[in-house]
This record gives structure tokens, C-alpha cells and sequence, in this order.
């Protein structure tokens, strides 16, 4: 009864973290959705938005610094960093980088100040990854440990390297794509701060008609 308890002090504490984290984050549009986890030290702005859909899981010391929009069920392993590829100027004459024009300054607002990072619903950023502004991930890619993303990724790919370059796919077949999508969209699933073991996993099973 005693580790029953301290249990549920420990994920109301995690609870109240998430929540805490997700209040400083500095975005002048900031939209959350439920069922968030965000995990310790984590850096959150952007010049214009960060978005996380229901779902979804931040790890630690994870790293967004430029526009993004992330969807449902995504996973970001720790150390994974969303980054402005523009940042800071570098190409004006006389101008040192540590000056160039910066991508936040409000008094000369920068022409890729809208630039964003969009992750769609059911994707896996491994240890350490980093996606660079102006990258599309597609619904349900994976992207391994350590890679570095500069272009889009296709829906249901997995890429890994520096650039990341496709090495394989998650499914095998249109029709596994559709039965996967097909058991998440009728499914029920939530986490739990007291672990996996708690969680609610239930995919759907699409109906035939006779």
C-alpha cells in the first residue's frame, strides 16, 4: 500500500512537471494537446509557434529552438534537437557572425522567421537526432540515433546518417500501412506517469463489411 502510494505521489510530481515545462515554454503561439509527457531540462522556443499534438513524448534535454509543429503520437528521444538552419546571418560584408542578424530580433524581423520544423503523427526521432527548419517528417517515419535530417522523409521510411539518407521501411506493404493506421485511428491508448505497465494500449480492428 506504502509503494502504491508514493507511486502515485511520483506521477502526479511528473504530471506536474510536464505541465510546468510546457507553461515556460517561450513561443508566442503555443498550442498543447492532452496526454503530454516532457522530460527534465528541456529548451522550448521558437520565434513563432510550437505545437504538440495529444500523445506525445518529449525525453530529456530535448532541444527545440525554431518553429514547430509537432503531431499525435510522436516520440523525441532525449537529446533531440529542432533547429533553425537560418538562425544567424552570415553573409553581410563587415559583419561578424557573432552580429549577424538573428532570427528573434523583433525590431528587424527576419524573412525566414516562419520557418518551421513539421513532424506528423506516429513518428520516432531517436538519441540524439537533429532536424533542421524547413524539414517535413512524414506520418509514421522513423528517424535513427544520432542522424541528421536536412530534407523531408517520407511517410513510413526509416533514414539514419549525416545527411540522413532512407535505410529501410517501417512496413513492407500498403496493406500493413492500412491496417496499422486503420487499428490507431479506432484504437484507445493513454500513458500513465506511473509507467508502461500502466498505460492503455488498445488498437482498433477495422470492420469488414459482407
Amino acid at each position: 500500500m506504502l509503494r502504491s502510494g508514493l507511486a502515485g505521489v511520483l506521477a502526479g510530481l511528473r504530471r506536474l512537471a510536464t505541465r510546468y515545462r510546457l507553461a515556460t515554454c517561450s513561443a508566442p503561439i503555443r498550442r498543447f494537446g492532452t496526454d503530454l509527457h516532457v522530460g527534465s531540462r528541456p529548451r522550448l522556443w521558437a520565434p513563432e509557434r510550437i505545437e504538440i499534438g495529444d500523445h506525445s513524448y518529449l525525453g530529456h534535454e530535448v532541444c527545440i529552438e525554431t518553429n514547430c509543429r509537432i503531431g499525435r503520437f510522436v516520440l523525441v528521444a532525449n537529446r533531440v534537437a529542432l533547429v533553425g538552419r537560418r538562425d544567424h546571418d552570415f553573409k553581410t560584408p563587415g559583419v561578424p557572425v557573432r552580429f549577424g542578424h538573428w532570427i528573434g530580433s523583433q525590431r528587424t524581423p527576419s524573412p525566414y522567421r516562419s520557418e518551421e520544423v513539421f513532424i506528423d503523427d506516429d513518428v520516432w526521432l531517436g538519441y540524439g537526432a537533429i532536424v533542421l527548419s524547413g524539414v517535413r517528417i512524414g506520418r509514421g517515419a522513423i528517424v535513427a540515433a544520432g542522424s541528421v535530417v536536412k530534407e523531408d522523409v517520407e511517410p513510413y521510411s526509416v533514414v539514419g546518417g549525416n545527411p540522413a539518407k532512407p535505410i529501410g521501411r517501417r512496413f513492407t506493404s500498403s496493406e500493413e500501412i492500412q491496417a496499422h493506421e486503420s487499428g490507431v485511428q479506432a484504437g484507445r491508448f493513454r500513458s500513465s506517469e506511473r509507467g508502461y505497465d500502466h498505460w492503455i494500449v488498445q488498437p482498433g480492428h477495422k470492420r469488414t463489411v459482407p
